[in-house]
């Protein structure tokens, strides 16, 4: 071969590399700008995603934790506590505050635990309420809230409204939450129920900053033996697809909470919230009767609530596993939030019971199931 030969093959060769390594770089450089824009159309969803804040609902009408509660909120890192101040609700026609928190024993707040006052209102205020007096209430409602807030000890940051609202109240309770966030000058949220999310071109968005999905109260309440009422897969499915395109960013709220339904011949009568599923062995007067149902076999009083001979309990347990069937169900179907401010996974609600039938470690896997 000549040298001309040899200096051919030589360029050649040399071509071929620096076409093969701008090859390489292009890419490179095309992958990169794959993945910026799977990142961006995707947001912040999976592992590159902010941990979502953890909460919990307190809803009892007096603020005292208990050494447990205090332990768990610590063992979770448990930063915001979402505390029920008050309802509204129409008496004697007019507007009446109801149930308001009080502060007992071992009232103060954590440190590093932010609480945000609830006010739940019964959508029956905005069937009667006159339009007028919605700035007068918004003022009222304020103040109780601050009155609340100074009496436990916190500063109000955001204030959240709950109420399951209808496509007939809507405007009434739109109109009192603008001139509440008005009024208050601070961060609006809303509790979001799930038909509130499938046919909000009737019922509507609220005029708040976020909401708060209640991932719970899908069934329907039921004597039957196998109806579920606090959170039902089969239900709940027939409202998700809807939820990725709701116009709030929405935090979470997961159920785990048990009751008892008290019915009388076929028909339910009554909801003993306050009636630990646990402790309905113990009584003489109730006969298990099946799965999760008792018996009465004779005319007693349980927690103020009268019973008659033959009456049935219906227990509705929610344990680890329908937690986190509610959370993984859910979880595919929530649109990513601003990184600067992540999604709030909330439990309800606060109280040894529900923790003691969880436990540490399965609630904590109930928070970490979602982004």
């Amino acid at each position: 071969m000549t040298a001309a030969a040899r200096e051919s093959n030589a360029t050649v060769a040399r071509c071929a590399r620096v076409l093969r390594a701008v090859v390489v770089r292009l890419v490179l450089v095309l992958v990169l700008v794959l993945v910026l824009v799977l990142v961006t159309s995707c947001g912040v969803r999976g592992d590159d995603a902010p941990p979502p804040r953890r909460a919990f609902y307190y809803w009892r009408t007096t603020f005292a934790l208990t050494p447990a509660e205090r332990q768990a909120l610590t063992d979770l890192h448990v930063d915001r506590i979402y505390l029920r101040v008050f309802d509204l609700a129409w008496r004697d026609s007019a507007v009446a505050t109801l149930g308001p928190v009080v502060s007992g024993a071992n009232a103060n707040v954590p440190a590093g635990v932010e609480v945000v006052p609830v006010i739940f209102i019964r959508a029956e205020v905005f069937a009667h309420l006159d339009a007028a007096h919605l700035a007068t209430l918004a003022q009222d409602v304020w103040n109780h809230v601050q009155e609340r807030a100074a009496a436990i000890g916190f500063t109000v940051r955001e204030l959240q409204v709950d109420c399951d609202w209808t496509d007939s109240t809507r405007k009434g309770f739109f109109a009192f939450v603008s001139e509440l966030k008005a009024t208050a000058h601070v961060a609006m949220s809303s509790t979001i129920r799930l038909h509130q999310v499938k046919y909000r071109e009737r019922t509507g968005v609220p005029p708040v900053d976020r909401g708060t999905l209640m991932f719970y109260n899908m069934g329907r309440f039921s004597a039957d033996a196998d109806a579920r009422m606090i959170f039902d897969a089969n239900s709940a499915a027939n409202y998700l697809a809807r939820v990725d395109d709701y116009p709030l960013p929405l935090d979470l709220a997961l159920p785990i909470w048990s009751w008892t339904i008290h019915a009388r011949d076929g028909v339910m009568i009554g909801l003993m919230q306050s009636t630990d599923p646990a402790e309905l062995p113990d009584h003489d007067f109730l006969r298990a009767a099946g799965s999760g149902q008792f018996v009465v076999t004779r005319d007693a009083f349980l927690h103020g609530e009268l019973l008659r001979e033959g009456d049935v309990l219906k227990v509705e347990v929610t344990g680890p596993a329908e937690t986190q069937a509610a959370a993984a169900l859910v979880a595919s179907h929530l649109a990513a939030t601003p990184s600067d401010h992540p999604r709030t996974i909330t439990l309800f609600d606060l109280s040894e019971r529900n923790l003691t039938r969880h436990g540490i470690r399965e609630l904590d896997q109930a928070y970490r199931a979602v982004r």
